[in-house]
Parts: structure tokens; sequence; C-alpha cells
């Protein structure tokens, strides 16, 4: 059975209503007066519409049950699946393989190599009979080397090793049959796969590969230039492969790899195959989420504004509403763009939402939100509350790092690729971006001491003698207990299912 409009509210690109009307709004939010409690649910940002429509209409009871009436953002971009497509794809071309087995033999040379480097290049690297038996245990879902360790000496590349490296894969016959299919195999016009909504999913310049545009077209180029040369090896391939190498080690030795397999992968992504693997879909997402709480003259109408704009005036009626805010994955990050503009509508006159209104509960189920995105909120709240109580629950580092969010291709949660892959620093993609849903980020004090993680640290310990985090799989009893093993499990609905149980716990009593 189809979900009632008055318990969800639709939009499309840049947040703007989709097939809720304003009508429909106006009817939601009238029909709040009939109840004391609200909730306001995020999903996360990947799921496709009928998913997010199907799980509000499990979650409602739930909600329910807790007293309070639900109302549901949808604000799908439907993408999980063509990502993991992608990568699916990636996966497949023999030059993706050749680079993952090049970099993990030559990155388990220097991270066994106890003399802390040589001058000479000359490391002990594993044979390629014993890379490939490694390598193949990812066809059946296990981790290659995921026991290798850095060695206490370990030293940055010095460029001895580099070039042996490169030396290496550039006389690589079969390295060089792919580049050249690559090349031969590219297009007069770059091809586009695009949604409805006109997020581009797929960005082609080969017909051969998912590399991005700009890499094929660099190889192009060179390979233009060196036409009747006599010389068949693309170096701007191997550089770029080279500085793969000189990451993946850099990363191990900041303490900031997230295991050999993975980091090795997230660098050939980043390096390779950054328009194809969801950087920008992210980023559309993120986006999304600012643009819903944006006026731009009241046309067309952004659904987070018009939401709010109708909810101020209720109460500023008179009607006596607790609102929470639930957000999952990045619905989080959709919830303090909310904040924000919370604090903004709070000071404007115009505004009919009270001066004095803060949600009552704020509860984050593995928020896939930077520490910098939610110190900026934090920030908001201090100088003047926005909610009396936050509660965050997420994944332990041993399950968040202990499943493949895409079979076969990247052994970790969805949170290790947005923070190794798909989120950025500045104008580039970002590797190992702290996260607020990651306990790694809140454990290894020794590694992560940005200004804003401490503040968060330090809040979430303020919390009346209790932690306001809790790390599934963990009980401690009503309200802090949490049993998801995977980052899709904590919206999942079961009448056991202990977040969902925590999360009414917190509703119907308050924190």
């Amino acid at each position: 059975m189809a979900i009632d409009k008055k318990y969800y509210i639709n939009t499309g690109g840049n947040g703007v209503l989709d097939d809720t009307t304003e009508d429909d709004v106006r009817r939601l939010v009238a029909d709040l007066k009939n109840t004391s409690k609200l909730v306001i649910h995020l999903h996360g940002g990947l799921v496709s519409k009928s998913s997010a429509l199907e799980t509000a209409e499990r979650l409602r009871p739930f909600y329910e049950k807790a007293g309070a009436h639900p109302v549901f953002m949808v604000w799908e971009s439907g993408l999980l699946e063509s990502v993991r497509n992608n990568l699916r794809e990636i996966n497949k071309e023999e030059i993706f393989k050749i680079l993952v087995k090049q970099v993990m033999k030559y990155a388990v040379g220097k991270l066994s190599d106890l003399a802390g480097g040589k001058a000479s290049g000359q490391l002990a690297l594993p044979n390629d009979i014993t890379v490939a038996k490694e390598f193949k245990r990812s066809e059946v879902g296990e981790e290659p080397y995921e026991n290798i360790k850095a060695s206490p000496a370990l030293q940055d590349l010095n460029d001895a090793e580099r070039k042996r490296f490169e030396d290496s894969l550039a006389a690589d016959l079969n390295f060089q049959k792919e580049l050249q299919a690559i090349i031969n195999g590219a297009l007069p016009e770059n091809e586009k796969k695009e949604t409805s909504k006109g997020i581009t999913v797929a960005h082609r310049k080969s017909s051969k590969t998912l590399m991005s545009p700009e890499v094929v077209e660099e190889m192009v180029a060179e390979n233009k230039e060196k036409e009747g040369k006599g010389i068949t090896v693309v170096m701007k391939a191997v550089v770029k492969a080279g500085k793969i190498f000189w990451r993946v080690i850099r990363r191990h030795r900041e303490g900031r790899d997230h295991g050999l397999y993975a980091t090795v992968i997230e660098e050939i992504f980043r390096e390779f195959y950054i328009a194809n693997i969801g950087a920008a879909v992210w980023g559309v997402m993120k986006t999304d989420t600012t643009d819903t709480f944006e006026n731009f003259g009241g046309r067309p109408t952004r659904g987070g504004w018009f939401f709010i704009q109708e909810l101020g005036q209720l109460l500023k009626e008179g009607h006596k509403l607790e609102v929470s805010v639930v957000g999952h994955s990045c619905g989080c990050v959709y919830a303090l763009n909310l904040l924000r503009h919370l604090d903004w509508a709070r000071r404007n006159e115009a505004h009919p939402l009270p001066k004095d209104f803060k949600l009552k509960n704020l509860i984050f189920l593995a928020p896939a939100c930077s520490f910098s995105q939610f110190d900026e909120a934090l920030s908001l709240h201090r100088q003047s509350p926005l909610f009396d109580h936050f509660r965050l629950f997420a994944l332990k580092d041993e399950l968040e790092s202990g499943y493949w969010e895409a079979p076969l291709v990247y052994p970790r949660s969805l949170l290790y690729l947005v923070s190794g892959v798909l989120e950025k620093d500045g104008e580039t993609s970002a590797y190992d971006l702290p996260l607020v849903g990651m306990e790694r980020y809140f454990t290894a004090q020794g590694v992560y001491q940005e200004p804003e993680i401490e503040r968060l640290r330090q809040f979430l310990s303020e919390t009346a003698n209790r932690r306001a985090e809790v790390w599934s799989e963990e009980d401690r009893g009503a309200g802090l207990a949490s049993d998801a093993i995977r980052h899709s499990g904590f919206d999942e609905t079961d009448d056991r299912n202990k977040t969902i149980i925590s999360v009414q716990h917190i509703l119907q009593n308050g924190g």
C-alpha cells in the first residue's frame, strides 16, 4: 500500500518540490495539529524514490508507536546501484587489475622493508605467483594482504624505489597492450550517461575503459606526439601509477591508510577513475541538501524551505509541537543544513519560526557528514541551542571495515568509500577525510588531532555522565543500544532491531 502524502515531502534536483505540491505540504502541516510530537526522518541520499518510500512505509508504525507523527523528506538520487555497477565494470578491466597487482607488489615490499629504505631502490618484493594468489582472494570476498602492517621503520618512497616501480610497469607488455587498446578505442566525443535529473553517472572518452575522460585525453595526446618515433609506452600513465605508489606509502606512514588493499583501490580510483566512481554524484546530492533551504524568490519552490516556513507558521499560531530529527548516512548532511536554516529562521524577523524554537532530539544513524560540517552546526548550537539531546549510532570500526560495500571490488563500507574517494578536499578528491560516523576518528587520537575533531569528542563527553555515542554492536541499556552490522542496517524495520528500539525510547523519553 502506498504511503499517504501526509507523511512525506518529495523533492527533486536542487531540492525543488517534485511530485509534492505546495498544497500537499500545507495539508501535511495542518495535519500536525492532531499530534504533539513530530519526527522528521532524513534518509540516505543514494537510494531510489521507490526505495525511500518503502522505507518510509516500514518505519511509519515504529515512529507512531513512539507517539510521534513522522514526516519523511524523500530526496532520492537512486544512484547507489549505478555507482556499484561502475565499480564492477572497472574491476573487470585488465588495466585496473594490472595496476592493483603491481602497486600491491611493490607496496608489500616497501611496507615490509626493515632496513628503512635503500638508495638503490632494491626492495625485497613478493614473487608474481604470490601476488596473483593474494589478488585471487578478492574474487571470493576475501581481502588480499589483510594482515600486512607497515614496519615501524617505514620511510617515504625514495626516488630510486619509485623509479624501479615505474620502470617495471613501463616494461610490462600487458600494461602497454591495454594502454594502446584504450587509446585506439578513443571516442571522437565524450559519451555521457545521465539520469532524468541530469546527473552524470558514467562519462567515457574511450570505449575500452571507464577511466576519466581527461586521463584518456592526456594519453591520446602523448601517443600522438610519439607517433613514428618508435616509442610505445605512455609515460603519463606510468607517472600516475608512481604517484599512486607514493601516496599508498605516505598514507601508511601517517597512519591514514584504510588497509593495504582498500588504500590501493582508493588511490587508483582517485588517480585514474575519479569521474566514474560517484564523486560527482556525491557532490550533487550534498548540494541538493543545501539548495532545498534556499528561497531564490520563491520559485521554483524549494521543499525544505517551504516546509519550515509552513511549520513555523503553525508554531507561531500557538500549537505546541515537540520536534525531533533522525538522519541516516547522507541524511545527516541534510540535517546539518536544516540546523543552519533553523538558526537563520530564528534570527530572521520576517520568518514565522519562534525565536526560542529548538529540536527536542537530534539523532544520527551512521552519519556520512564530515567533522568540519558538524563543527559549523555545533558552533551555532553553542551560541544559541538548536536541540536538547543528541545521540549518535554508528558501526565499530571492525564492522565498518569488515564487509564489501561493492562486492568483489571494495572491501569496506560506504563510509570508507566516501572518506577515501568521494569527498573533496578543496577542488580535489580527498583521502581519509574524517567522517562523524566512523569510529576510527574518535579512537586514533594520536593521528587525528584536528580542532574540529577534538571539539566533537568534547561535546559527546559532556552528556550527563553517559556517552552520547553508541558503537554497534553495543547495549548499554534503554536508548543506548544498537545491533546493526552494516551501514544499511540502522533503519531496518524489525521489532528486535535495537537501534530502532533505542530511537523509539529517545522519542518517548527525551534523550
